[in-house]
């Protein structure tokens, strides 16, 4: 969930959405205040620092365990000495007092990414039990950003991940239009998606395509890895948009016209290596679909949520539902 902060109010309607996220997956009384703690601290700075921002607050399975992500993201002045600010206990203005340091220490993983001028992302996790590197599944990484278009209950976008040998599939799904129509649409593909017994990329779009002939119907991408191997295979048909970065490169996967429950003029998986360093990110068309990481110093080598988180601020139409999906080699606890 998105939690809009400009004012005081907001920041404790945050906490208190990201504490009932925490108790809702059984979170210890301890971990639960650290939620807390994160969330006040985050929400904080966003209205005495950034003058406006936004919290999000995600629900996170992996491997049986499950956990809750806190991130903050703002437009605002940046962080001039990032390694300053994360000195345990060092705040500025008039916060709780703990500072970004104190985030990092009790959060089992943690990123930051800050440029002057443009703006800071903040993201903390915290997981059941024993401590997890990430939301991730066969060394690879997840992040994600997927809201509803602002006015709706909602959501027409969806996404959805599962293993599948030594690969791992992922798949971004967009709903024709927005509201209820189009959501059911997306949770019908997800339901296909978990349920089906096919693995090939095509052959799982094909399943998605038959079944949502009683929808409105939707645009779709299904990708797979295969890290063993070194292959990443595509396939995609309507607005649905995949590329895969490395550091100096990158390369857009196409997907065909159509629309998956009513016509599909054509369905081609394409293939792709797929290095240790390389990241794959797929969008709806509720995100513009030209953006270049590259541009953004450091990035790369931030966590996949904080990329999604970065992409979702600054590339977001604002008009349609909204779905970004990245995936990349899994890091520690902190990039």
């Amino acid at each position: 969930m998105l939690i809009e902060v400009t004012e005081p109010s907001q920041m404790g309607e945050a906490r208190r959405k990201a504490v009932a996220c925490a108790e809702s997956i059984d979170l210890s009384e301890v971990r639960c205040g650290q939620v807390a703690l994160a969330t006040a601290e985050i929400a904080t700075n966003l209205v005495k620092h950034a003058g406006r921002g936004y919290v999000l607050v995600q629900r996170l399975r992996d491997n049986g365990s499950s956990g809750v992500r806190v991130t903050g993201v703002d437009k605002g002045p940046g962080i001039a000495d990032v390694a300053e600010a994360l000195v345990d206990g060092n705040t500025s203005g008039d916060s709780m007092g703990t500072g970004l340091g104190t985030i990092q220490r009790v959060s089992d993983t943690f990123d930051l990414y800050s440029v002057p001028g443009a703006g800071t992302v903040i993201s903390a996790e915290f997981w059941q039990g024993k401590a997890h590197g990430s939301h991730q599944s066969g060394g690879i990484e997840i992040g994600f950003v997927s809201e509803p278009i602002r006015g709706e209950d909602v959501n027409g976008d969806g996404w959805a991940v599962r293993a599948s040998g030594d690969s791992l599939l992922l798949m971004v799904i967009d709903g024709l239009g927005h509201g209820i129509l189009a959501a059911e649409a997306a949770r019908e593909a997800e339901r296909i998606f978990r349920e089906t017994k096919a693995t090939g990329v095509e052959a799982i779009i094909n399943d998605a395509h038959l079944a949502l002939k009683k929808t409105r119907g939707a645009a779709g991408g299904i990708a797979k890895i295969d890290a063993t191997h070194g292959i990443l295979a595509f396939a995609g048909v309507g607005n649905v948009c995949a590329s895969v970065l490395e550091p100096g490169f990158s390369r857009s996967l196409v997907s065909h016209n159509g629309t998956l429950g009513q016509q599909m003029e054509r369905l081609q998986e394409f293939r792709c290596p797929w290095n240790p360093d390389s990241i794959l990110v797929m969008h709806s068309d509720g995100l513009v679909s030209r953006w270049d990481l590259q541009l953004y110093p450091g990035l790369l080598r931030k966590r996949a949520n904080v990329i999604a988180a970065v992409l979702h601020r600054d590339f977001a139409r604002g008009r349609d539902d909204v779905t970004v999906l990245v995936a990349k080699a899994a890091a520690g606890k902190t990039a």
